[in-house]
This record gives C-alpha cells, sequence and structure tokens, in this order.
C-alpha cells in the first residue's frame, strides 16, 4: 500500500517538522540583533554555553530551509541546501580545530566584547550539522528504500543524542574548564540543531509504530544517548579526583611554604639576636666566635654560615671558616658594600625589616640576612648570615609523606627534587625573603590517590548503554519473529487449499499472503513483491476502488472491521471470488494503524452454487411474488409460511409480518369472526385432500369491501400425502366495478339512444308545427287582440327544437369499435367540430398536443364522447372573448386530457353532484342546455376503462377537468 493511501494527509504528517523547522529558522534572531545593537546577553545568553558566532550560524538557517523545501516537496532544492549546509559545517569543524576566526566574526565579537581568537563554529555543532545534513541528504533522495531510511533514523537518532547531551551537560556546567574549551558550544547552535534532529527524525519514521515493538531508530539513539552521558560522568567523576588531587597537592604547598617561612623567620631572629648580643659583648666578641656561635649555627636548621666584616666588606670572622675561596670573598665584599649603600636602618633592634633580607648573587650562597653591629675598633661592622634554602626545604621534605613528590626550581637549575612528579603537578611560587623559587608538588608517579570509580562508572555505564541498544534491538526481533511465528502458526491452523492468512503493514504498503493460496490461485509470489500496490493491479477494475474505500474507512476507524468480496485474476487468466476479513491489530500511540491481520477465502464454488441457488430461488420468488393473485403457503395447522406481495397488500402488512399467523385469524376477516369460522371449515377439507374455492368480501381497513375469489389447493409428497396447503385468492372489485360500470355506460347508452329516437320523432311534426305556425303569423294582424301570443308561441316553438336538437346530440353513435384511440386527433377533431358549431359564442380554443402520447388503449368513441362533452360545457359558460384551453401530455403510465375554461367556476356546495345523472345547471335559454346526463356518461366511461376525473378551481377564475386515462388497457380478468 502507498506512503499516503493510510494515513493522514501529507500536510497534517508535516506539520509538526515544518513548525519545528520553523522555530529553528528563527534561532539566530535574537543573535544577529545582540550582534547589530551590541548587545552580549543575545549572543551568549548563558555563561556556560560559548559566545554564538555569525558563520556559525549558517548552517542553521541553510539546514531549517532544506528541511522545508523537503516539507514542500522540493526535494532537489532540498538536497542542494543539505550539501551546503555540510560543506558549512566541514568548513565551521576546521576552523574550530584550528582556533581560527574570519573577519565578520571578529567585528561581531569586538562589538560585543567578546574574545577573537575563537573559532568560526565550534567542533560539537560542526559534528551535529554534518550529521544532520548526511541524514537529510539521504531522505530527500528519489530512492528510498528501507536500508536508507533506517541509516537516515540512526544518523537522525544519534544527531539528537548528542545534541540533547551536549545542551543538558553545557547547562549544567559540566564543560566550564579550560580543558573543555573545544567541545563547548553556543546555545543557539546546539537548540537548533537538535530541533532540527527532532523533526527530521520525526518524518524519518513517522511509519514507525511505537506500541508493541520499539522504533528502528530506538537502539541507536538509547546506545549514544546513555554512552553519551556515562562519558559526561566519567569526565566529571574524573575532573572531581583531580580537583582533590590538586586540593591536596595545594595543602602540600601551603604546608612548605608555611613551614618555609617559619623557619627563615626563626632564623632571621637568631640573627638577629646575635647582633644585639654582639653589640653589647664588645669584649668577648673573640670567645663568642669560638664558643656561642658555632653552636648557634649547629643548632639552627637553615642558617649555614656567619660572616662578620667591616664597612669595606673585609672578613673578620667567619664559621665556618672553610670555603671562603677568592669567589666567595669578592662575593661578600660586594655585597657588604651594596647593602651598606642602601642606607637601611642599621638598627639592631629591627628584627623584622625585610631590608635584612637580600640576595647574594655571584656567590655559592643565595640568601642572606644582613645587621649592622656598631664596633669601637672597626667602627660599623655588619653580621652576614647566610641561609641554606635546600636545608630550608629540605627539613620540609624530610616531613612529608613518602608519596608526595617535591621539585623546586629557580629557573632552569632544581634546588630540591622529591620523588617522581605527576603528569600535571601542581606549580607556584615560593618566596624566601627576596628570593623567588618554583615549587612544583604532585602525588608521586606511581601512587597517585585517583578512585577507581570513573574507571568503574565508565566500563559499567557503557556495557549499560551497549545492553540497552542491543536489548531494544532483540525486542524488536523477537517482536518481528514472534508476528512470523503466529502467521505461521495461524496459517497452519485456518489455511486449507483454497484459504489463507493475509498481513498488511500499512506504512510501508508491504503485505504477506499464505504461500498455500497463492499456489492454488497459481500466482508467482515474486510479482507481490511490491506490496499491496502489486495485488491491488490483481483487482478486477470494477472492484479496486471498493476494495480500497472499505479498507480505507476501517483503517480511519470508521467501521469494526474490514471485510470485502472482489473479483482476482488468477495466474491463468481466470477470475476467482475472494472474501477478505481483517481487523487492525496494531496502531501508534496517535490511532494510527500499523498493522492488518486477516485471512482470505476463495468462494468462486460457493459463489456459483449460490448463484445458480438465488437464481432458482429467484425464479420461484419472481412467480409467487408477482402472481397477480394473493398466494399462501400453509402448514398443516393453517399457520401462514410463505406470503407473496399481493397477500400483504390484501392484509396492509409486509409479506413478512404475515408468516406465522393463522389462515382464518388473519386479517382478511379479522372483524368477522363468522366468515373466519367457515374459512376455517373449508381449510380443514383441503388438509383433507379436496379442493375447494369460494369468494369472499373483505372489508378490513377498507371504506369500501373488496370481492376476493379464494381457492384451497392440497400439495401432497410422493406418497401422496398431504404435506402442505396452497392458498389463492383473485382480487374481483375491479373486474366487478367495471362490468357495474359498464351496465351503467350501458343503460345510459340506451337512455341517450332513446332521447334521440324521441327528438327525432318529435323533430319531423315540429318541422310541420313552426312551418304552419310562420303562415299563419303573417295572417295575424299586429292589433288582433291575441297577437302577443303569437310571440310567445314562437318562441316556445324554438325551445322544443333546441332540446330535441340537444337530446339528438347527446348521443352520436360511433360505428368504428377500434380498442385504440388517437389523442392528437381525437382532440383536433372535436375543437374544430365544436368552434364551427359555436363560432357565434367567439370564444377561442387553444391547444397543447406536444407532450401528448400517440395513442392510448381506450375506445375511439368514449375519447371523442368524453372530449366532445368537456369542451362543450366550456364554450357554454365561457364568456364572450374567452379562451378554453385544451391540455393532452403523458404523466408516468398515466394519459391527462386537461379542459380549462374562464368561465364563473362551480360552487363546491355541487361539485360532486355534477356528475349525477340528469343534473343540470345550464340556463333553459341556452341552445345547448339538455338533459344532465353528458358528465355522468363521461365519468362512467372514464372509470370503466380504470381511469379516473376530477374538477378544480382555477386561480384566476374558471374551472379545470382534469381526465387520467391508463396507458396500460385495463385487464378485467376477462378472456378475449
Amino acid at each position: 500500500m502507498s506512503h499516503d493511501d493510510h494515513h493522514l494527509s501529507d500536510r497534517a504528517v508535516a506539520r509538526w517538522p515544518r513548525t519545528l523547522a520553523w522555530v529553528a529558522l528563527l534561532t539566530p534572531l535574537p543573535g544577529y540583533l545582540g550582534w547589530l545593537l551590541g548587545i552580549r546577553a543575545l549572543v551568549q545568553p548563558l555563561a556556560s554555553f560559548a559566545p554564538a558566532r555569525i558563520w556559525g550560524t549558517l548552517p542553521i538557517l541553510l539546514g531549517a530551509l532544506a528541511l522545508l523545501a523537503k516539507l514542500r516537496a522540493a526535494p532537489q532544492w532540498a538536497r542542494a541546501l543539505a550539501i551546503a549546509c555540510g560543506a558549512l559545517a566541514l568548513a565551521g569543524m576546521l576552523t574550530g580545530l584550528l582556533q581560527r576566526s574570519l573577519p565578520i566574526d571578529q567585528v561581531a565579537s569586538v562589538r560585543v566584547g567578546l574574545p577573537t581568537h575563537l573559532g568560526a563554529m565550534s567542533y560539537p555543532v560542526s559534528v551535529l550539522f554534518l550529521l544532520y545534513s548526511a541524514a537529510l541528504y539521504l531522505h530527500a533522495s528519489a530512492q528510498r528504500s528501507e536500508r536508507r531510511m533506517v541509516v537516515v533514523g540512526a544518523l537522525a537518532s544519534t544527531q539528537v543524542a548528542l545534541g540533547g547531551v551536549l545542551f543538558v551537560v553545557q547547562l549544567a556546567g559540566l564543560l566550564d574548564s579550560d580543558t573543555a574549551v573545544l567541545v563547548r558550544a553556543p546555545v543557539q547552535g546546539v537548540f537548533a540543531a537538535t530541533l532540527l534532529g527532532v523533526a527530521l527524525l520525526q518524518r524519518a519514521t513517522v511509519r514507525e509504530h511505537r506500541t508493541m515493538a520499539a522504533p528502528r531508530w530506538a537502539p541507536t539513539l538509547a546506545g549514544v544517548s546513555v554512552g553519551l552521558v556515562v562519558v559526561v560522568l566519567w569526565q566529571a567523576l574524573r575532573a572531581r579526583d583531580r580537583s582533590h588531587v590538586r586540593e591536596r597537592d595545594a595543602v602540600t604547598v601551603a604546608a612548605l611554604d608555611r613551614a618555609v617561612q617559619r623557619q627563615f623567620r626563626t632564623v632571621n631572629k637568631a640573627l638577629a639576636r646575635t647582633a644585639v648580643y654582639l653589640a653589647a659583648s664588645a669584649q668577648q666578641r673573640d670567645l663568642i666566635w669560638t664558643t656561642t656561635l658555632p653552636r648557634l649555627i649547629e643548632e639552627t636548621e637553615g642558617l649555614q654560615r656567619l660572616v662578620w666584616t667591616d664597612s669595606l666588606g673585609q672578613v673578620l670572622h667567619a664559621l665556618p671558616a672553610d670555603g671562603l675561596d677568592a669567589p666567595a670573598l669578592r662575593a661578600l665584599r660586594q655585597f657588604a658594600a651594596t647593602v651598606g649603600t642602601r642606607g637601611a636602618n642599621g638598627a639592631v633592634s629591627d628584627t623584622s625589616s625585610a631590608g635584612h633580607v637580600a640576595v647574594m648573587e655571584g656567590s655559592p650562597w643565595r640568601v642572606a640576612l644582613w645587621y649592622r653591629v656598631p664596633s669601637p675598633v672597626a667602627g660599623a661592622t655588619m653580621l652576614i648570615g647566610v641561609v641554606d634554602e635546600r636545608q630550608l626545604l629540605q627539613l620540609f621534605a624530610d616531613e612529608t609523606k613518602p608519596d608526595v613528590a617535591l621539585r623546586v626550581t629557580d629557573g632552569t637549575t632544581t634546588v630540591l627534587e622529591q620523588g617522581t612528579l605527576g603528569a600535571a603537578p601542581l606549580a607556584v611560587p615560593l618566596r624566601i625573603g627576596t628570593r623567588v623559587l618554583r615549587v612544583a608538588v604532585s602525588q608521586t608517579g606511581g601512587s597517585q590517590r585517583t578512585s577507581p570509580l570513573p574507571n568503574v562508572v565508565l566500563v559499567l555505564g557503557l556495557a549499560v548503554a551497549a545492553l540497552l541498544a542491543i536489548t531494544l534491538w532483540l525486542q524488536r526481533r523477537l517482536v518481528a519473529q514472534a508476528s512470523v511465528e503466529g502467521m505461521a502458526r495461524m496459517q497452519r491452523v485456518i489455511e486449507r487449499a483454497t484459504d489463507g492468512v493475509w498481513e498488511l503493514e500499512v506504512h510501508h504498503g508491504r503485505t504477506h499472503r499464505s504461500p498455500g493460496l497463492l499456489r492454488y490461485l497459481g500466482i508467482d509470489p515474486v510479482l507481490l513483491d511490491g506490496g499491496f500496490a502489486a495485488w491491488s493491479a490483481l483487482i478486477h477494475p470494477a472492484d479496486t476502488a471498493r476494495v480500497a474505500s472499505t479498507l480505507e474507512a476501517h483503517l480511519r476507524g470508521q467501521s469494526e472491521a474490514f471485510e470485502c468480496e472482489y473479483r482476482l485474476q488468477a495466474g491463468d487468466g481466470t477470475w476467482h471470488t475472494l472474501v477478505d476479513r481483517g481487523r487492525v491489530v496494531e496502531r501508534e500511540a496517535d490511532g494510527q494503524p500499523v498493522r492488518v491481520l486477516g485471512v482470505s477465502a476463495d468462494v468462486t464454488e460457493r459463489i456459483r452454487a449460490d448463484t445458480a441457488r438465488d437464481a432458482s430461488e429467484r425464479r420461484f420468488r419472481a412467480m409467487f411474488d408477482t402472481a397477480y393473485q394473493m398466494q399462501l403457503l400453509l402448514d398443516l395447522d393453517g399457520r401462514i409460511l410463505e406470503a407473496n406481495r399481493a397477500a400483504g397488500a390484501l392484509a396492509q402488512l409486509s409479506p413478512e409480518r404475515l408468516q406465522g399467523q393463522t389462515f382464518w385469524l388473519a386479517p382478511w376477516w379479522a372483524d368477522d369472526a363468522l366468515t373466519g369460522e367457515r374459512v376455517q371449515e373449508r381449510f380443514l377439507r383441503a388438509r383433507n385432500g379436496e379442493t375447494l374455492r369460494f369468494e369472499v368480501e373483505v372489508a378490513y381497513g377498507r371504506e369500501r369491501p373488496i370481492t376476493v375469489d379464494f381457492s384451497l389447493k392440497p400439495i401432497v409428497d410422493g406418497e401422496d400425502r398431504v404435506t402442505q396447503v396452497l392458498a389463492e385468492g383473485r382480487d374481483l372489485t375491479v373486474r366487478k366495478r367495471a362490468e357495474e360500470s359498464l351496465r351503467e355506460i350501458s343503460a345510459l347508452t340506451t337512455m341517450g339512444q332513446l332521447a334521440a329516437r324521441v327528438a327525432h320523432e318529435i323533430n319531423n311534426p315540429l318541422a310541420g308545427i313552426q312551418n304552419s305556425f310562420l303562415l299563419i303569423r303573417s295572417a295575424i294582424p299586429e292589433d288582433h287582440p291575441h297577437y302577443r301570443f303569437v310571440g310567445a308561441i314562437e318562441r316556445e316553438i324554438g325551445r322544443i327544437a333546441a332540446v330535441t336538437r340537444q337530446l339528438y346530440e347527446t348521443y352520436r353513435p360511433d360505428q368504428s369499435m377500434t380498442r385504440h384511440a388517437s389523442v392528437i386527433i381525437a382532440i383536433s377533431d372535436a375543437v374544430s367540430f365544436l368552434e364551427q358549431v359555436n363560432r357565434a359564442r367567439d370564444v377561442r380554443i387553444v391547444t397543447d398536443v406536444a407532450r401528448a402520447p400517440s395513442v392510448v388503449p381506450v375506445p375511439d368513441a368514449l375519447l371523442r364522447q368524453t372530449l366532445y362533452n368537456l369542451v362543450q360545457n366550456a364554450l357554454d359558460v365561457s364568456p364572450p372573448k374567452g379562451t378554453i384551453f385544451v391540455t393532452a401530455y403523458q404523466d408516468g403510465d398515466a394519459c391527462v386530457l386537461s379542459v380549462a375554461d374562464e368561465g364563473p367556476g362551480i360552487p363546491l356546495a355541487i361539485r360532486e353532484r355534477i356528475f349525477d345523472a340528469f343534473f343540470s345547471t345550464k340556463d333553459r335559454t341556452m341552445k345547448t342546455s339538455g338533459m344532465g346526463i353528458g358528465l355522468a356518461l363521461v365519468r362512467q366511461s372514464v372509470l370503466a376503462v380504470g381511469g379516473r376525473i376530477d374538477v378544480r378551481d382555477r386561480p384566476n377564475g374558471g374551472t379545470e377537468f382534469h381526465v387520467c386515462l391508463p396507458m396500460t388497457p385495463l385487464d378485467t380478468g376477462a378472456l378475449r
């Protein structure tokens, strides 16, 4: 099944990726405003993240535009923009590694007060956009295979994992150290890359279901994410251990400094007291130099030598005496001359003045303490104490633990070294008076006290990440294997030669059909590699749309299950009828269908058998239901087993509702218990093998009863035993009413003939009387006393002549006895004749026969008599200059004749009486005033052929007669 056949529309699918792409596209906007306005907070909103660079925002724009182009069905633009995004990311990676920056970034950095030596783009963001550009290029390619989509999902999930972990660790401040400068990234780039990765992952794996098994990208995402978290945690633990080591090294250096300074102050004080003592004991100085001061040197740690010089630097006394070679003596004299010119206060009581400390250059001793000692013999003398800095340091080194490595250097010269320094020792300056040394302290190389926890966490964490990825991968494999095994078991259980199981993966259109069914149909499984589309190509073209719409309705949740019968072309070219039944067994979290499982059955042979049986049943049912007479099938207890439509129409119920009712208690005679008893008695006789026929009147639910001719016929089996009774009934009402109407027409015709004969017999003597009266009238003078009767006699003779003429015209014998009449010819003849007869009335007759049928199945004489009477009546009531409308048209199975006039109309009170015989509303003075049998004759004639006539008022005044004649001959039941 295609990608778009069973899912949401592309707009609905792409809504969230499009939103994320737009958000990513707008992410660099605050940075641009910051560079433009000189606001550093917009360029670097979080201090734990690296500042943004203009060059680094370009991949964000290109990546977002590439995704939008892909969502708008422009894959070529998407691939081009993805390549450009990857190229910019690669260039940014190189500048990041080389710590180079572009001129535009330098200008922007200076504007907001940021360092200019950073690269154009951070290394991690470059990696993220390289992954993104590769995934997007594969996703936008024309060939989208399953393996390609797996790679896209893996790249996108790796990007999301890297971006998410990088964002979290920077937000937590775990990359603030100097060693993590290369992996720090701007918040804009990390956020945008993560959003684009999520959008691409959603787009690439939108068809992945998230219910029974993990998505394809879940193992990669879980493994990479957990692995990165473990690595970050490992680095954090190692940083903590290094911090602890540095703290211990700092404690060691502080202790060394305190010990050295304390001992140095001790030496300084001892020398100051000695100077005071010498100044106070001028007579015993020689004794002091030989007895007291040697012991002072031995007892004062760090005091290496005492020298007493005069103001010219000549040595007066020295302890110990050895070691004063020529270079040493020159250094002493130079030192004495130098410090003697400083103008420092020579008071021996100033034992804490820094001016008593100096560096003795050019001598084997570096640090010297000096004090002026007044002498009455030699004048101003100077007591110089040489400090052994190595001995001061060694005192502390001897007290430290053996796992502490120590190195003290003076420039490139090593003053003291103890143990082997570690990889990153703590180096700080150490001041001994005015002498500045460099001290490096660390744990010894082989005994650094670091915790094994970081390495344990790293190993266990990476193992957990690998196990998690493997577990998710195995879960997918197990679910797929379970699905395959379940399908195989189901196939073994329900598969027959013509049945099989099928499975449909909605998102990818992959389908699986039972091999047994394919072998039975002769279809090569290779032909179905195209999935559901290949199977649909075998479906009959007339059934393809119905199958697709039925399946679509089930996938959308509009039906509980999918069930469809369709025709499929087998391998030999024949068409087989299959029935597919299935149901969605897996859905995504948002309700979208994922997998449909169902069964197929070849019902071709059953359809053929059912078709033959249905044809036989349809023939029987057609004979049973379409029979003119009522038919009932009764069991031996008189219950109705089957009823046809005519029986239901007689009972005014559906045939189904008649089933189960007792025949003699049926609705036809429900209100006539006596008739029911007689019917029951006749049924019992028919059950015993007798065929009976009888007529009954049925008045149930009717204004007028109908007459039904019933017959009861026993149905026997092969052993001549009565098993059922067939009841048939024929409605004789129409026939009887037609016969009655014909009798009335015959009577009216006879009366018309009699009236015509009477008129003929009267008309002859009346003509003689009229001629004689005309002779007599001329002989009677006008002054005769009875001349007034002349006019009265003449008027009466005219009235009698008009009556006799009307009696004669009421019946016009027709010698032709045809059964069909032409409507158009009949209307033309009637109108032409009556216009000529009534030309003095000045009334116009308009005909409309454009929609009239050619012939109607009624006698021509009946049609003409009807038209003559209706048109003549309209002429009689029409005013001068009036118009009569004669229309004929076919309405369904009836021919409608309409005669409308513009006369005064017929009052509602006498509207029904106008069809009674010998009732007339015409003025007796009219020439055409007759006996009132014209409309009665018309009505009886129309009813006799199964038609009807009614009269109605026209909206603008006048009367309109409607005559409906059936287009099919009335069957009265009589043989012709």
